[in-house]
């Protein structure tokens, strides 16, 4: 990898591991008292609603991907002026999205809350309201995607980092305005969630504008962009949707099966996890850029040693908190919230290891997707994610515990990483053996040996705040140990350590 780029990447991550601490930090507090202001019920009532809603965005989370793939395929290629086209058209195919989301939603969404959801009676007009205002959240979001994707493929993380600390920020003042506004809080913490991402995305608008030339908006239509982009969409659409479904159906299954009280638990586990994943994906979102880039080069071998490399280093970064977090997830979540709801820890530990897993599927999904034939890639592995909900479903109606789904969830999340590994092999000709070797046996010595420490301190001291201290420091150092000795190559370790001095040098200038 050339200097330039090691600087990049490490300038880029440490903008955006700033920024996922403070939003991590934040957000966590934030669930806090949005659990505290709200209660057990609304808070499981505002999950499942939501849910339904990220089940309805299942057309712009396939676009969303296309668009980052072109805008930093054709930064890639250095071509400024195809970059303006594909701005432009992704920007107008967004505006379809919008109207076609908005339709489902006052449709099939808005009957599937009325009249399948278990909701209170005297909580269904709040219920409502949070969705309505959920609709028009996601319709924001929709039309800034090409704005978001414009930034990340220029890999200017700075504003991506100071705009999203913002939005933490301004989300919870919204929860301390509850506590003081006459109104129904579930009602008007949807309204006031709506007003935080209009702001931010007249921000993203302005600043993209301002900056880049050709993030201004063509009045053209180009019909073989957009048959490229369409077919790009249309089969990642499938496996967007199998992901959707196998997260958010599940969280509908379980209110079927055990009402609200249920989704609040797993609201919290989800927030937890969510906040810990946000810090790999602070790497990941720094690295992306360059393996598509790479692969629009041309510079395959170059694109193979970042896709092993960024996948292992994900892995350990999120072992380094995934770990002491799941030792000693009933102390933090105890310490964390006023009541904690049940089953809360062992979801928060179920979802940590199939994060863990997942991790080490982002750079290769950037590397499968920059190819741009998905087809077959998004059939299979989509099929084994749906596979979720009928699996799921029979097993909650022979009985089993309410936390099975989530077993089911973790377990094809391993089928899938094995599926990409295959079609990695025959698409990106990264070799099967070469990935078994670099990156899934470093990984599973690390995963394997580093919790012995952590875990033999915890048996022998009690329950606090001490014990979360000093296990928390041996997990970090037994995962930082030993992904050093025996997780890292030395072109990696000299990767590492190249980053690190860059990191250096720039602070102290």
């Amino acid at each position: 990898m050339q200097s330039e780029e090691k600087k990049r990447i490490a300038v880029n991550t440490a903008m955006l591991y700033i920024r996922m601490i403070i939003v991590m930090l934040v957000s966590l507090f934030t669930s806090r008292k949005v659990l505290e202001v709200l209660g057990v019920d609304d808070y499981g009532i505002y999950n499942v609603v939501g849910g339904v809603v990220s089940m309805l965005s299942f057309l712009n989370g396939s676009m969303t991907v296309a668009t980052q793939r072109f805008l930093t395929y054709e930064l890639g290629r250095n071509d400024l002026r195809q970059f303006r086209k594909v701005f432009s058209m992704a920007f107008g195919i967004h505006c379809i999205l919008a109207v076609i989301v908005l339709i489902l939603a006052e449709t099939a969404g808005l009957w599937l809350v009325n009249t399948h959801l278990v909701i209170p009676e005297e909580r269904l007009g709040a219920a409502n309201w949070i969705y309505q205002t959920s609709v028009l959240v996601m319709l924001v979001s929709i039309v800034r995607t090409p704005y978001n994707a414009s930034i990340i493929s220029h890999e200017r993380m700075g504003i991506y980092a100071y705009v999203s600390v913002l939005e933490v920020v301004l989300k919870l003042l919204t929860v301390y305005l509850l506590v003081f506004l006459p109104y129904d809080k579930l009602a008007v913490y949807g309204v006031l969630g709506l007003a935080v991402q209009v702001a931010v995305a007249l921000i993203y608008f302005v600043y993209c504008r301002k900056n880049w030339p050709e993030c201004r908006l063509l009045a053209f239509w180009d019909s073989r962009i957009f048959k490229d982009m369409a077919g790009f969409t249309g089969w990642n659409m499938f496996g967007t949707v199998a992901w959707i479904l196998k997260d958010q159906g599940v969280n509908i299954l379980m209110n079927m099966f055990s009402g609200p009280a249920v989704n609040a638990a797993r609201g919290i586990s989800i927030q937890v996890t969510g906040a810990v994943k946000n810090l790999v994906n602070g790497f990941q979102t720094a690295v992306n850029p360059q393996i598509t880039k790479t692969y629009a080069a041309d510079r395959r071998q170059e694109m193979h040693s970042l896709l092993c490399s960024s996948s292992k280093i994900s892995f350990y970064l999120l072992l380094c908190i995934a770990l002491p977090l799941g030792l000693e997830a009933p102390y933090i979540l105890d310490l964390w919230l006023v009541d904690v709801p049940e089953y809360a820890v062992l979801f928060t530990r179920i979802i940590l290891l199939e994060v863990l897993l997942d991790t080490l599927s982002g750079p290769m999904i950037t590397g499968l997707m920059a190819t741009g034939k998905i087809k077959w890639y998004q059939i299979v592995v989509g099929s084994i994610l749906l596979l979720n909900i009928p699996v799921s479903y029979v097993l909650l109606r022979c009985g089993l515990p309410i936390y099975v789904p989530l077993a089911v969830s973790c377990t094809l999340t391993a089928a899938a990483i094995v599926a990409r590994q295959i079609f990695a092999s025959r698409m990106l000709a990264l070799p099967l053996g070469r990935y078994a070797r670099r990156v899934v046996l470093p990984v599973l010595a690390v995963a394997v040996l580093s919790p012995l420490v952590p875990y033999m301190i915890m048996s022998h001291i009690d329950t606090g705040f001490a014990r979360l201290v000093i296990v928390t420091a041996s997990a970090v150092a037994a995962v930082v140990w030993i992904a050093y000795l025996a997780g890292l190559d030395r072109r990696e370790k000299d990767m590492v350590c190249g980053i690190v001095k860059n990191l250096v040098k720039r602070r102290k200038r």
